[in-house]
């Protein structure tokens, strides 16, 4: 036995060796005092002493001196240089660094955090029904009922008593036991119903309770917001109204139904289940209510005034859907819907809203329809045939200033005169094939064409710009401080130079027709369904699935128009 426990000894000791080792230069200053500790231990199991016998013999002599003499240290200084000494040690931000390595302030930060939360040796928080209203008066009278018991000799055991935001009907009471919160509840009559009953808020929820939730201020009618969460995530609305009171609003955007989900009397439990799987896959996409669609999938439509309901919910009978949400559920700040996203909301006629009024008859203003930046020419008078620009307007008074430069600036684009009348000339545009009626005197020959190159050389006619991340457009008609660009919705749009990026095109990009044969840049192809259906032409660009083609035969937007692929054949 001794052989095995001197055996036992070299391995402890050759571990205790490989430990110092591996402690490196920190380890130097305690060398005496492992060997002895190492000593003890091979004397204790040489002696058949346990680990938890050696710990009940105490502290050591040398441990017994070391406290003594911190405490002389200590009773030493004064106040003043101890404070100094602990300012010095604790204020360094490098400590944290020292403590946790990289990111050490944060780790610091987040556990000071997690210790101000509740533990299971802090008070409970019990939830107490309440007179529906009078929360915060309970709360008042509570806290008096409290300072009057405080200096007798039974006082009140509670720690708080709170009525959050918005919580109707209960309060909530620290305290360590439920009998303390009964005792203090006893005959308060707006309390009478909650005296027999008193629930405990579990640990995990009682931050809850005291969470402030950020307010959405300043929401108005017709702003933009976006969805948080649930079916409409990310998605955009717009505000129709704000309930302060029940921390809601009321949104206007499109729905998201499933149209190939059955409904009433063709529902089956077959159709449920598949039903379930789509759902699970995907979410249905946006688009306006369809009552149609919806009676043909067995679902029930009914008619409340100027709304129709399907499902709890109310659309309008333009396809818009108009529902409550709380305001933790949207996201109001910095919202900027894509041009795609207004494109949907402006195909229906509510999506721009005009105030037509008739203007009074006495309303000098309402005699003439000059705006402010107007080119102008006096038509009468001693500055008859001035031509300025108005930079002011009071009522029948115009304020002009004469700018001739600006006036004479060539447009730098040509074309072909087609008639002339007394005091205009009409031309179709070499580029753009548009009409143009511009004054006599502002036309002159021409043996050149126009080039179709913006003045800064940046863009041309026919490129593909890039309008936001989402949305590409075509230039189809270029002007001296802006574009007009044909979006993928087939709508022309006014831009200014500086919203453009111009779009690297791959010139191997392919895409599929509706015969499933591949087309590419400069195919000829022809429209069999869409808008377009029955035109030829030849693609301009492609992206994604849509395809740009120009059309000698199509005289709007210098012959260029806009398709989806799968409505195009492979022309040969």
């Amino acid at each position: 036995s001794r052989s095995a426990g001197s055996d036992g000894s070299r391995r402890s000791r050759h571990r205790a060796d490989e430990a110092k080792e591996a402690s490196g230069d920190e380890e130097v200053e305690v060398d005496d005092e492992v060997d002895e500790d190492d000593e003890w231990e091979e004397g204790a199991q040489e002696m058949g002493i346990v680990g938890n016998e050696v710990d009940e013999i105490g502290p050591t002599a040398r441990e017994i001196e070391g406290r003594r003499r911190g405490t002389n240290l200590w009773d030493s200084q004064k106040e003043e240089e101890i404070e100094e000494y602990l300012r010095n040690k604790y204020a360094d931000e490098s400590a944290a660094l020292r403590h946790f390595g990289e990111g050490g302030e944060e780790m610091s930060d987040e556990i000071t955090q997690q210790t101000l939360l509740p533990g299971i040796k802090d008070p409970n928080l019990w939830m107490v029904k309440c007179r529906i209203g009078e929360e915060k008066a309970t709360v008042l009278l509570l806290m008096r009922k409290f300072i009057a018991y405080q200096s007798s000799e039974e006082p009140f055991q509670i720690k708080s008593v709170v009525a959050p935001e918005g919580v109707k009907g209960y309060i909530y009471i620290e305290a360590y036991k439920q009998t303390h919160v009964k005792n203090i509840i006893n005959n308060v009559g707006t309390l009478r119903i909650g005296i027999w009953k008193q629930e405990m808020v579990p640990i995990k929820e009682m931050t809850d309770v005291l969470r402030v939730v950020k307010e959405q201020s300043g929401l108005k009618p017709k702003q933009w917001v976006r969805l948080k969460r649930g079916l409409y995530k990310d998605d955009i609305a717009q505000v129709d109204y704000v309930d302060l009171a029940q921390n809601q609003v009321h949104l206007k955007l499109l729905p998201r139904i499933d149209y190939t989900r059955l409904r009433g009397a063709l529902r089956t439990v077959q159709s449920e289940s598949e039903a379930a799987k789509r759902k699970k896959k995907r979410r249905p996409a946006a688009k306006p209510f369809d009552p149609e669609a919806i009676r043909a999938i067995g679902g029930e439509v009914t008619s409340d005034g100027d709304f129709l309901i399907f499902e709890g919910n109310r659309y309008s009978r333009k396809g818009f859907l108009y529902k409550n949400f709380t305001m933790s559920a949207i996201l109001a700040e910095g919202v900027k819907p894509s041009l795609t996203e207004l494109e949907r909301f402006e195909e229906q006629p509510e999506g721009v809203d005009i105030e037509l009024a008739a203007p009074a008859k006495d309303d000098p203003a309402a005699l003439h329809s000059f705006s402010m930046g107007d080119n102008v020419e006096v038509s009468a008078g001693d500055l008859a045939n001035l031509q300025a620009r108005i930079v002011a307007i009071d009522g029948s008074m115009i304020t002009v200033m004469p700018k001739h430069d600006a006036l004479k600036d060539p447009l730098g684009d040509t074309g072909l005169v087609v008639r002339v009348e007394p005091h205009r000339a009409v031309l179709v545009s070499d580029l753009t094939m548009h009409e143009l009626e511009v004054l006599p005197r502002d036309l002159q020959l021409c043996s050149d064409m126009a080039t179709g190159v913006d003045s800064l050389g940046h863009f041309q006619w026919g490129d593909m710009v890039q309008l936001d991340p989402q949305t590409v457009g075509v230039i189809v008609r270029l002007e001296r401080e802006s574009f007009h660009v044909l979006g993928v919705q087939g709508k022309v749009i006014e831009c200014k130079p500086q919203a453009l990026q111009k779009r690297r095109e791959n010139r191997f990009t392919m895409a599929l027709d509706s015969e499933q044969n591949t087309i590419q840049k400069r195919d000829i192809v022809k429209v069999i369904d869409g808008p377009h259906a029955g035109r030829n032409g030849e693609i301009k660009h492609l992206y994604r699935n849509f395809a740009f083609l120009q059309s000698r035969m199509y005289l709007d937007n210098g012959g260029v128009f806009v398709c989806k692929t799968r409505h195009l054949q492979l022309a040969g």
